[in-house]
């Protein structure tokens, strides 16, 4: 069995000098807009990840991390300006879906784009991600397991692109999860 090589590699556009943007985005925007959380993750899937173009670079071998970003950036049609928790929570069928049901993988790599997009897009949200947590859990849509594991490995975002990764911002959004790691921890000894 071959295993396929994982890499990002900058993408330009034909005149050279400004990053493309995944084609999918708009369409998941437009599409988001006429349609049921239902049927979104259905065009979601459909879509699919593969050699996905996120932040200026296409990554290849990356499918589950690029059809979470895209469920981010297009399909959950997300507010910078509002809390990231609750639209979460009014997401929940979308991302139970498109991601809790899809398995412990696809859970591991949304923890990665929410890291990733707390980076660039919230950086609020680095400091307050013990809220986004719990609501990933009490909906299931990511196991407590996939949560610990993530939370254990300050150099997740790091393993999938380095070049967005800050140990700063890396510790800065484990230790405003410890919040929830602790509740959940302690409602397991009672």
């Amino acid at each position: 069995q071959t295993s396929v090589p994982t890499f990002a590699v900058p993408k330009m556009s034909d005149d050279k000098s400004e990053v493309k943007e995944d084609e999918r985005l708009m369409k998941l925007i437009i599409y988001s807009s006429k349609h049921s959380q239902e049927e979104i993750a259905g065009y979601l899937k459909e879509l699919g990840g593969e050699d996905a173009i996120i932040y200026g670079d296409i990554y290849v071998g990356k499918a589950l991390h690029g059809k979470t970003f895209l469920l981010l950036m297009g399909a959950a049609c997300l507010n910078e300006e509002e809390p990231l928790a609750p639209q979460i929570e009014a997401n929940k069928v979308l991302f139970k879906i498109a991601v809790g049901d899809e398995g412990p993988d696809a859970q591991a790599a949304l923890l990665v784009m929410l890291e990733l997009y707390c980076y660039k897009e919230r950086r609020q949200e680095l400091n307050e991600f013990s809220a986004v947590l719990k609501v990933l859990w009490n909906r299931d849509i990511v196991a407590e397991e996939q949560i610990e594991n993530w939370c254990n490995n300050e150099r997740a975002l790091q393993e999938f692109s380095p070049r967005h990764f800050s140990q700063e911002d890396a510790e800065a959004i484990r230790a405003s999860s410890r919040e929830f790691i602790e509740w959940v921890q302690a409602g397991e000894d009672e």
